[in-house]
């Protein structure tokens, strides 16, 4: 695909329920390990107005002509998610007022860890990574991420054109910048959480008639 792509760093902090960005983990035991951020953005807020038009503008040099609701994004409604974990009987009422985005890296591509500390910024290097990130980066902590978007075709896609449901837009996560602690979020990690939810496809848009926004 020949879409350059974007980055994209955020400008608030923001919370996140579910880090794994110390040590990579598989999703339901399958696949190969990843590092991943699941923040909550808040409405109106300035990184969810910035992500979304990245996204769209993204997709839109991707797949052209395309019908952006018919794409898969690296977002969800918070409410739709809080309502998902109460099936499954978990505690997502965290998520409910919130816009819930979501970026990865594999293994092979650890994101940069990085602590504020007053007016600075430490990064974590070495056997700093594991010792204080382990300490710092906890589910329910605030961050800052940069990221990087990127058009993809899942392989269940027409070869020819990637028309299929499964296009869309990846949210890769290269920096991840620790600000400040926030009520821990506990049991188990992202990867068993999410477990049913991973991969899915919301075919419902949480925001239909607010405007023509695909998300």
């Amino acid at each position: 695909m020949s879409s350059k792509g974007q980055s994209y760093v955020f400008q608030e902090r923001a919370r996140a329920p579910f880090l794994t960005v110390v040590t990579p983990q598989k999703v339901n035991n399958k696949g190969e390990p990843k590092f991943g951020a699941t923040i909550l953005l808040t409405p109106g807020s300035v990184d969810k107005k910035g992500i979304e038009a990245a996204l769209v503008a993204v997709a839109k040099e991707a797949f052209p002509g395309r019908d952006l609701k018919t794409l898969k994004f690296p977002v969800e409604s918070g409410d739709l998610m809080a309502e998902w974990s109460a099936a499954k009987k978990k505690d997502g009422s965290f998520f409910r007022g919130h816009t819930v985005f979501k970026a990865s890296s594999n293994e092979e591509n650890p994101p940069v860890l990085s602590v504020l500390e007053g007016k600075n910024i430490r990064e974590l290097l070495g056997a700093q990574r594991e010792a204080e990130g382990r300490k710092l980066f906890y589910n329910g902590c605030y961050v800052l991420l940069a990221v990087y978007f990127k058009a993809y075709k899942s392989k269940q896609d027409d070869p020819k054109d990637g028309v299929g449901e499964f296009s869309g837009v990846k949210a890769y996560l290269n920096q991840v910048l620790w600000v400040a602690d926030g009520p821990r979020i506990g049991g188990a990690p992202s990867a068993e959480i999410f477990k049913g939810y991973a991969g899915s496809v919301t075919a419902e848009d949480p925001y239909t008639g607010a405007d023509d926004s695909p998300f």
